[in-house]
């Protein structure tokens, strides 16, 4: 298909939603107050964001984050490999390996670049990757341009995984083997099976187990430091890649690992590293800030559980299908692309930020509306959010009861739907 062509087509499909008023994407936000934000002069309750700790708001990282502007002004000059290489960043590499169990990291600008710039180096087109089919883009991206053998294994099949292992080290003796998921997937929200998947390393150590702990990292662990010390499987894993976008408030990832010959290779050839400008000041202070924040107040995290364990029993309650959310992320399955877009116009009309993940973000006819919860969400906004749920579920008939097949799924109302566990997607 041609470059028009192409463009034609996603052209179209944006005159068509935004011709019926359904288009969220792009929405410009006036202003943030973290829980809350402005749009379109009204203001709404956020349920869409990946600030699990609500610290892009808090005052101690903010003044940090502006002290560091005048300090070192508001651009680093160049990438780190050339003129924008700061004493900060080197502080924070060191904090952050310390943080999560390595002993060496490597920063970069963006999680997206982090992982582009490390698979980028780490793989050749000798070896072979094993990868859970639902990770993120960003990987399969990174895989895509080193032309290694890329195989899928089921959604958290930890028994397809070490199969697909075996198989490539019989048929790929001479190439190393990946083996590669997320701590917690951002669709989903669910957690990996890392101490399945931490078993086939242990059984094959001369594997390379490579763990994307996004949206992991600042939620589960002691304090925060990720999906690998949850599962206390830290040692088994040989590079814990993180971002900075989601609990740590700021813009940039990292890959930590303990091979220091590996990590200084890494650090002079991956070429999203070389040819980028480095990490800003600000943003790198806001990191440092924030982990100070954290090894203070592991509490924190204990409150971010307690909310997201509310919600997601409330959603359950009201009946609606969240598949097999382990985290801040709950996912509510709408199912047609269309009506998640009406469905999301619908929340925006209520007073509540909440957008929907269609296709190619998952899978065909499984669209959804991607909720998030902060520890820093009140209780009045979550009795409102639930409010405002539970009536839209109704009106647009997407609790469990309104979808299953079975026709004795009973609707809740007001007691504990036993059927909104029943009907699981495939995807999640």
């Amino acid at each position: 298909m041609k470059l028009r062509q192409r463009c034609d087509h996603v052209n179209a499909l944006y005159s068509s939603i935004s011709a019926q008023g359904i288009n969220p994407y792009f929405r410009p936000i006036a202003k943030t107050w973290g829980t809350e934000v402005e749009v379109d002069g009204k203001r709404l309750v956020m349920i869409g964001s990946n600030d699990y700790l609500g610290l892009s708001h808090d005052p101690r990282v903010m003044d940090a984050s502006a002290r560091a502007v005048y300090d070192w002004g508001t651009g680093p000059g160049g990438s780190r490999f050339l003129s924008g290489n700061m004493v900060l960043h080197h502080a924070l590499e060191e904090r952050l390996a310390a943080f999560v169990g390595k002993r060496h990291a490597v920063v970069h600008v963006t999680g997206f670049s982090t992982n582009m710039g490390a698979l980028g180096v780490l793989i050749t087109p000798a070896d072979t990757v094993i990868c859970d089919r639902e990770n993120h883009a960003s990987i399969f991206e990174g895989i895509k341009n080193t032309r290694a053998r890329l195989v899928t294994f089921a959604h958290n099949d930890a028994a397809q995984a070490r199969k697909r292992v075996e198989d490539a080290k019989a048929a790929r003796p001479d190439g190393d083997v990946f083996l590669i998921t997320e701590g917690v997937f951002s669709m989903s929200g669910e957690l990996a099976v890392l101490d399945e998947l931490a078993a086939i390393k242990t059984d094959h150590p001369d594997i390379v187990f490579y763990l994307d702990d996004a949206h992991g990292l600042g939620v589960f662990g002691r304090g925060g430091r990720g999906a690998a010390d949850h599962f206390d499987i830290t040692d088994k894993v040989d590079f814990i890649m993180g971002t900075f976008s989601k609990s740590l408030a700021s813009i940039g990832g990292f890959i930590a690992g303990d091979d220091e010959d590996m990590l200084r290779f890494l650090r002079y050839q991956s070429r999203t590293q070389i040819f980028s400008a480095a990490l800003p000041a600000a943003n790198t202070v806001a990191v440092l800030t924030c982990l100070d924040i954290l090894e203070r107040e592991p509490e924190r995290v204990d409150h971010l559980h307690a909310i997201t364990l509310r919600m997601r029993q409330a959603y359950k309650d009201i009946g609606l299908r969240i598949g097999a959310s382990a985290s801040p992320i709950i996912p509510i399955i709408i199912g047609s692309d269309e009506k998640a877009f009406q469905f999301s116009r619908a929340l925006f009309e209520a007073g509540v930020f909440a957008l929907p993940a269609v296709y190619p973000a998952v899978p065909r006819g499984q669209a959804l509306i991607r909720t998030a919860y902060m520890s820093t969400h009140q209780d009045r906004q979550l009795d409102f959010v639930l409010s405002v749920l539970d009536r839209l579920s109704r009106e647009f008939g997407v609790r469990e009861c309104d979808m299953a097949e079975d026709m004795d799924a009973v609707c809740p109302d007001g007691d504990a739907a036993e059927a909104s566990g029943r009907s699981r997607l495939s995807y999640l």
